[in-house]
């Protein structure tokens, strides 16, 4: 190994680590003292390298481009602020979540509506192109030193910016306890949103800093936001020193990682199977790090000391979304499933009738993620635990099936139950590992797991890799169930989706299901009352799995088509989003939410090439107005709606209900 190249990608992973580190501060900011989940970060970050290639282009200044662009994202970071972010405050972390992938998805869609789908490339100013030696024969590009030395001026500013100014102090007050800060006169209006826009401002000097070495294209801070959310957590919650290590230890892991990685696995492999798993542990090095400082110190390895953990790690809404609804909107869901349920059943012969039976075949994929959401929810609603790598489950189902069926096993009396059981071994493997931690924590590990189970697949080459594997037919069952039908397969999805819900009530309703609600509520209490928590949530976590995988079963055999995409990190997002679109707690709000998201992006699509600037005000609207869920609230509002209206035509008058007995949300 060359001391020189070792120095040289040394450099170059502390360069990675530097704009990780301009990225996770500010994030670290929002989360640790505004104890808001910004998922909005990462658009921030890419806005940055935009407005600096647009200034740049205006002004002809590289440096004044620079200013502006970082301007620009400051003032961006406090309109947002002021129009949504502090109506989340007072929100449980979920709808936070909801708001601001919506937010996601209306900048991501504005940007490629105003500069278009072509990537752009920011240009290094002259002043700052060419070489320097660091030390006799090792050359070093000057623009990525510039870098390095600009994330250590920024960590030294924002240290004693926090340590040493009564700004400082009055950021440390309001992360250790905002109430009392309130209380001793600190604006807390304007200390948040000099914070959040502060955040802002950092996340756009990192996309200004990396636009002349990455390619600036629309989504481009997506994967820059998931690697920030690693390095806060690796560092600690709240800590912009564990920030600053954790960015150092991911930039360099990885830097190095990808150098020398395949030189060490060829010791130990031959050339052809070296360059075939290379790629996918690599990838799975930062996720592998993450797991492991996790598992071993699950609060961080430098989490700050002034900050309340347990406000942060909560995730769960802390209060009922739904209690008991009273008797006219219990009517009203009753005959919403009926009528649901009966269009359902005839939505074949529906759709052939009116001459459109390709919508069989949309409705069968929004059914099949139906399945996947509902078992989430299993978990979500009802255990707490806040998953974002159900999707891996959906994987493990569909690539189970399509690696069976490559290799000429095409019976499903083989295949379906031999994909249940490796879900249920890998859930029981990642559960066990999970269930270590808590809250922010927990989402965390299993995003990380999960990653490393997607980099697996995509390196698996000889079942496609990342262009994905064609499965050659359905699943056979002897002639008795022909899934080559369309309608047949259409029941036999809508079968699936019954027995997924069946089933999942069933527990609910048991004492299993008793336990994992007093889990969720008050974990001390039930453990003093002698409940094997950790079995019981583990427990609920394969049964999860095996029902998502279940949906992937059903999902390979729908596209014949097996592909890394369907178990990735924006998969597991979308099935939250729809759990909290239709409405947590409720299992059907799963299957509501499954077809509002979906039923949507198709309709809307069909309109105007830039849906998701609608699909995102949907979202925003449903986290700000409709926090139980479409499900809850448009059957409570109905109800409403129908009893005054039955009152005015009738003359009856409602008896007297208190707060309880007429379902409204309590707070």
């Amino acid at each position: 190994m060359s001391g020189l190249l070792l120095l040289e990608q040394t450099l170059n992973g502390v360069q990675l680590g530097v704009l990780l580190f301009l990225m996770a501060s500010g994030l670290t900011l929002v989360l640790g003292i505004m104890n808001v989940i910004n998922l909005a970060h990462g658009s921030l970050f890419m806005l940055g390298a935009y407005f600096v290639v647009t200034f740049h282009v205006w002004t002809g200044s590289y440096a004044l481009s620079v200013v502006l662009a970082v301007a620009g994202c400051f003032l961006l970071g406090l309109v947002l602020e002021f129009l949504l972010i502090r109506r989340l405050y007072k929100l449980d972390h979920l709808y936070q979540v909801l708001c601001t992938f919506g937010v996601i998805l209306i900048l991501n869609e504005s940007t490629r509506w105003i500069w278009g789908t072509q990537p752009l490339r920011s240009s290094i100013p002259p002043w700052l192109v060419g070489v320097v030696e660091i030390i006799p024969g090792a050359p070093y590009p000057i623009y990525r030193l510039v870098i390095i030395g600009l994330g250590l001026v920024v960590a030294l500013s924002l240290y004693l910016l926090i340590g040493n100014t009564r700004l400082g102090m009055m950021i440390r007050a309001g992360a250790s306890n905002a109430t009392i800060a309130g209380a001793l006169g600190i604006n807390l209006k304007l200390l948040f949103a000099v914070i959040f826009a502060l955040g802002a401002a950092l996340a756009g000097l990192a996309g200004v800093a990396a636009a002349p070495i990455l390619t600036v294209y629309a989504g481009v801070g997506d994967e820059i936001l998931i690697l920030s959310l690693v390095v806060i957590v690796i560092g600690g919650l709240g800590s912009v020193r564990g920030a600053f290590v954790g960015a150092m230890l991911v930039g360099v892991a990885d830097t190095l990682g990808r150098a020398y990685f395949r030189q060490a696995m060829l010791t130990v492999l031959p050339p052809s199977d070296a360059d075939a798993v290379v790629p996918a542990l690599t990838s799975m090095l930062v996720y592998g790090l993450m797991a492991l400082v996790l598992f071993l110190k699950p609060s961080g390895l430098l989490p700050a000391p002034g900050i309340n953990p347990s406000r942060i790690m909560q995730l769960v809404p802390t209060t009922p979304v739904q209690i008991q609804p009273d008797r006219l909107t219990a009517a009203w869901q009753a005959g919403f499933l009926a009528v649901a349920g009966a269009v359902l059943l005839a939505f074949p012969m529906i759709a052939t009738w009116s001459g459109n039976p390709f919508w069989v075949d949309v409705v069968i994929r929004i059914l099949i993620f139906s399945i996947a959401a509902l078992s989430l929810d299993f978990i979500l609603g009802y255990a707490g635990l806040v998953s974002f790598g159900h999707a891996l489950f959906l994987g493990v189902g569909a690539y189970a099936v399509g690696i069976l069926a490559f290799h000429g096993v095409t019976t499903g009396f083989i295949q379906w139950p031999l994909a249940l059981l490796a879900a249920a071994i890998v859930a029981a493997l990642v559960g066990t590992v999970a269930l270590r931690t808590t809250g922010l924590f927990f989402l965390m590990i299993t995003l990380a797991l999960a990653q490393m189970f997607y980099y697996v697949a995509v390196g698996l080459y000889a079942y496609g890799g990342d262009d994905g594997l064609v499965l050659p037919q359905r699943s056979t069952f002897g002639g008795v169930i022909d899934l080559q039908n369309r309608i047949v397969f259409y029941y036999v999805v809508l079968a699936g989706l019954v027995c997924a819900l069946y089933f999942c009530r069933r527990f609910l309703d048991s004492r299993f299901g008793w336990v994992l609600r007093g889990a969720k509520s008050n974990p001390r209490r039930m453990v003093a009352l002698g409940f094997p928590l950790f079995r019981y949530q583990l427990s609920a976590f394969v049964i999860a799995g095996v029902i998502c995988a279940g949906a992937g079963i059903l999902l390979a055999n729908a596209t014949e088509f097996v592909s890394p995409s369907v178990m990735h990190w924006t998969r597991s997002g979308d099935l939250i989003i729809m759990i909290v679109l239709g409405g947590m707690q409720t299992l059907v709000g799963s299957i509501v939410g499954a077809f509002a998201l979906l039923g949507l992006e198709r309709q809307v699509s069909a309109v105007t090439i830039h849906w998701q600037i609608v699909v995102g005000l949907l979202l925003i609207g449903v986290s700000l107005f409709l926090q139980e869920g479409l499900y809850p609230s448009l059957t409570r509002l109905a109800a409403t709606a129908y009893g005054k209206t039955r009152d005015a035509l009738f003359g009856t008058s409602p008896r007297a209900t208190d707060e309880f007995s007429t379902g409204r949300r309590l707070r």
